[in-house]
């Protein structure tokens, strides 16, 4: 027996409500922005590339969607087939992990990430510098288990690397 797909339209009806309140629209103007998007005066009209033409809509008028509280979050460092590697897009690679509360950590790996990307170095380098500036004090280095003060160590000290490669260019 085949498993029913999910409905995604009362999510995206909410997301539109959610729009509205947080934009401090009134009915009218509600109205006016749903009609003027897909000719329907009601979201229960719309199907689902209407909805999606309305959030789009919100979007262009200065909305800031968010991700749900309760969203689970990806791995960290997600693995590709030829070891540790970007393996999805940069937006939802970098969501926090749901048990880190520390937002100087996040910021550390999404630079870290940002000049992997742009000098197209691979983990096992990173790895190596960490492995060299913290083996004496930690033994086996693992990425995940910097503490802040290490990650922005190695930060630093990838950028430093990255300045001299341009300075040669």
């Amino acid at each position: 027996m085949a498993v029913a797909a999910k409905n995604p339209l009362p999510g995206l009806r909410a997301r539109i409500h959610i729009a509205q309140k947080q934009m401090g629209m009134t009915d009218d103007e509600y109205r006016a922005l749903l009609f003027g998007s897909t000719g329907k005066e009601s979201t229960r009209e719309m199907d689902q590339r209407e909805m999606v033409r309305v959030l789009a809509d919100f979007v262009r008028l200065g909305w800031q969607p968010t991700a749900p509280r309760n969203a689970p979050s990806p791995a960290v460092f997600p693995e590709g087939k030829r070891g540790l590697k970007p393996a999805l897009p940069l937006s939802s690679w970098m969501k926090r992990p749901s048990n880190w509360n520390n937002p100087d950590k996040n910021a550390m790996y999404r630079k870290l990430y940002a000049l992997i990307c742009a000098h197209k170095w691979n983990w096992g380098y990173v790895r190596g510098v960490a492995r060299n500036m913290f083996q004496a004090q930690k033994g086996d280095v693992v990425l995940e288990f910097l503490t802040g003060a290490e990650l922005h160590a190695l930060v630093s000290a990838l950028q430093i690397a990255a300045n001299r490669l341009q300075a040669r260019r």
